[in-house]
């Protein structure tokens, strides 16, 4: 945890997804009095992986004025949905397999604001909180 003086707030979380891309969104709200930065960061989950741990696949530093607020955007690809199957001694891509991929978002990994779940399997679709 950074040091700040001011007060953060994450919402309005949206996402596109189709042919194995994904973008994922958030809006940050200054809700103090002075400006400041914060860095959101973007956590996926593999159900297949025991235990299902969380891989950061995104950040970003973003300074906010004091009573505004600032859009943030991850852009996910395939690369972001493989994990290393030990018994396969291989790369392995959670979206080409159909499997839906957990997606969290906070200001670090014990501060995760938001959890959802998401599935690119071709079709658009959005994330659905769980």
């Amino acid at each position: 945890f950074g040091l700040t003086y001011t007060n953060f707030e994450f919402s309005n979380f949206r996402s596109e997804c189709a042919d194995g891309r994904a973008t994922v969104s958030l809006t940050v709200a200054n809700s103090g009095a002075r400006g400041g930065a914060t860095v959101p960061q973007l956590y996926v989950g593999f159900a297949s992986l025991k235990p299902a741990l969380r891989q950061l696949r995104g950040f970003q530093k973003v300074q906010v004025a004091a009573g505004k607020t600032a859009d943030v955007t991850f852009a996910l690809d395939e690369k972001d949905w493989r994990y290393y199957d030990e018994s396969l001694g291989n790369w392995v891509s959670a979206m080409a397999g159909g499997e839906e991929v957990t997606v969290s978002i906070g200001d670090s990994s014990a501060d995760l604001k938001w959890h959802g779940v998401l599935s690119c399997g071709g079709s658009a679709m959005p994330i659905s909180p769980l």
